[in-house]
């Protein structure tokens, strides 16, 4: 099966993926195109992979269940498909139903490498993850509320549907950022926008950080750094 056309192009997501997700927030917010509370995944899933930078990826979703068995399980070809049906790059984002309360892992190392091996970057979930030692290795980074021990009864309920997952909803095809601090949606229509709007706010920040830096730091000087970035369409945000 041909992988989908993707809707932003290889230049674009490079731009993304060399901006912190801290810079995606706070360039997203300059673009006021979300409350300043929503897109990002809440703190309790967490990167539990040593990753570098920022991986960027089309999201594959899906609802999995590890603390029963089930006559609706999907197999693992409908898996397959999912994610082929996405663009690539493509980050697997998953809702375990059975969250907060979460007993089991989908990702391990088999189904690492059969994501990488099908142009996934990582994999997202509210759920648990294990094998870390082999994910590090195979160079498949987790971002996930829970380390588990065992897989449970895991499976697989739906693919490619809207999830709810750390206060965010996801669709298929949304581009999802992470790194250590977490993960963000993005949504695709600001993604061209934000490195002109990363670049304007390092511009900004470096004004306040070298008076804050400065041996003669006061109250005053601080103003004034303030009032110099306001003059390069800064607002002040803290």
């Amino acid at each position: 099966m041909p992988s989908p056309q993707p809707p932003l192009s290889q230049d674009q997501l490079d731009a993304l993926a060399q901006l912190d997700t801290p810079t995606i927030a706070n360039a997203l917010e300059e673009l006021d195109i979300r409350p300043r509370t929503e897109g990002f995944l809440r703190p309790e899933i967490r990167c539990i992979s040593p990753v570098e930078g920022t991986i960027v990826g089309y999201a594959v979703t899906g609802l999995i269940s590890t603390r029963h068995r089930s006559p609706k399980a999907l197999g693992r070809p409908d898996y397959w498909n999912a994610i082929v049906s996405i663009p690539a790059p493509r980050m697997v984002v998953l809702h375990d139903i059975d969250y907060p309360d979460v007993i089991g892992s989908y990702w391990g190392e088999v189904q690492g490498n059969t994501a990488l091996g099908l142009d996934c970057v990582g994999a997202v979930t509210d759920g648990g993850v294990r094998d870390l030692k082999e994910a590090e290795e195979m160079g498949f980074p987790f971002w996930a509320k829970e380390v588990m021990v065992s897989h449970g009864y895991v499976h697989a309920l739906e693919f490619n549907v809207p999830i709810g997952i750390g206060g965010v909803l996801v669709r298929p095809g949304d581009v999802i950022a992470a790194d250590i601090h977490g993960a963000i949606e993005v949504p695709v229509e600001a993604v061209p926008k934000l490195p002109e709007a990363a670049k304007l706010l390092t511009e900004r920040e470096s004004i306040i950080i070298e008076a804050a830096r400065s041996a003669d730091a006061s109250p005053e000087t601080l103003a004034a750094a303030w009032d110099r970035a306001s003059k390069i369409g800064a607002e002040q945000t803290y």
